[in-house]
């Protein structure tokens, strides 16, 4: 499977009110929409000014809220007043997804000490910032909630990423996004130093949660304010 431009130009560095993490946007009834990680942007209400990394630097993208998911469903979806990235065909479904099969997951990783991981390729991503590109299985998935456990190794800023794949056996099928980054499952775990106590480590399990795409157009269908394609291309 090969992560084509339909997830890679769709996929932005995102932040608001210090949070840092990434969106993307999927396309439904011929309107747009960003999708991104509910824990990201909880605190909007109705209107609120994202900031989205363009040119190596932040530039602001003021927003209205779709809706946010409820209870556990860590999903939100926004809508801005312009066309955010190409309409490169990309299904937001699971039809296809089995267990077992391998998915990948593209985010910003918030990484302390800051390593500048992420690839600028100037006009052929249209100066936005390439994602990285990460690999997981899919291990668990619960048919109410649609929470997708994935045996896969997350990072701090993929909060909000997409997690995509192809059907299995259809060479050269279209890659489609399944569900949104939330978090990393945790332990704590004791850490022996010679002549001193016991200190506890935050250690990453490797097993991953994300929320299946349905919540996003369950959101979107309740309030359809994304922008509207037919006015105009992308700038």
């Amino acid at each position: 499977m090969s992560i084509t431009a339909n997830i890679l130009q769709r996929t932005f560095q995102l932040c608001f009110d210090k949070y840092q993490g990434t969106c993307f946007t999927i396309d439904c009834d011929n309107r747009q929409y960003i999708v991104t990680a509910r824990h990201i942007v909880e605190s909007i209400t109705d209107s609120a000014t994202i900031q989205i990394k363009h040119e190596k630097k932040w530039k602001d993208c003021p927003v209205n809220l779709v809706g946010h998911g409820e209870g556990e469903i860590d999903i939100s979806v926004l809508a801005a007043p312009i066309q955010i990235s190409h309409t490169h065909c990309l299904p937001p479904t699971t039809d296809g997804l089995t267990f077992g099969q391998d998915v990948y997951f593209l985010g910003f990783p918030d990484l302390q000490p800051s390593y500048d991981w992420v690839s600028e390729i100037g006009e052929l991503n249209d100066n936005y910032p390439m994602p990285l590109i990460k690999k997981a299985i899919i291990s668990y998935a619960d048919p109410k909630t649609h929470l997708f456990l994935l045996d896969g190794h997350n990072n701090h800023g993929f909060s909000g990423g997409p997690v995509v794949f192809s059907e299995v056996g259809t060479p050269y099928a279209q890659l489609s996004v399944a569900a949104v980054v939330s978090a990393y499952l945790y332990t704590q775990e004791e850490v022996y130093l010679e002549n001193d106590s016991p200190r506890e480590l935050t250690y990453n399990s490797g097993i991953m949660e994300a929320y299946g795409i349905k919540h996003a157009i369950d959101l979107i269908s309740q309030n359809p304010i994304g922008f509207n394609l037919e006015d105009k291309n992308i700038s």
